[in-house]
């Protein structure tokens, strides 16, 4: 935010582009977390029990009386998991400006 107040008070212009990943949890995709986890060279058999934690999940959902049947769920990191801020991170630590002239800020709330 300091390199913002700056080129503001130098009457500079500053252009933002703002990402809600809410909803982040939601989308991770398992081949590309897998593949990410394997760059860090983690052992191969803590890597599958992640993997394994993630996949072949199912779900069903109750909205009032109708109750649906199983679905797979094939993406996406399990909701209140110990595990799971850190799979987050882990999916967006590659992210980047990319132009040297752009500046990626993060906030967390």
């Amino acid at each position: 935010m300091h390199h913002v107040t700056v080129l503001l008070e130098e009457h500079s212009y500053v252009r933002c582009l703002l990402v809600d990943f809410t909803k982040a949890f939601d989308i991770v995709h398992h081949g590309i977390l897998a593949s990410k986890l394997a760059q860090l060279n983690i052992p191969p058999s803590i890597l599958y029990w992640i993997m394994s934690f993630l996949t072949d999940r199912t779900q069903k959902v109750k909205f009032a009386d109708y109750l649906s049947s199983f679905r797979p769920i094939n993406k996406g990191i399990v909701h209140g998991s110990e595990i799971g801020p850190t799979l987050y991170i882990v999916m967006e630590s590659d992210l980047k400006a990319l132009s040297a002239i752009n500046i990626f800020i993060q906030i967390c709330r």
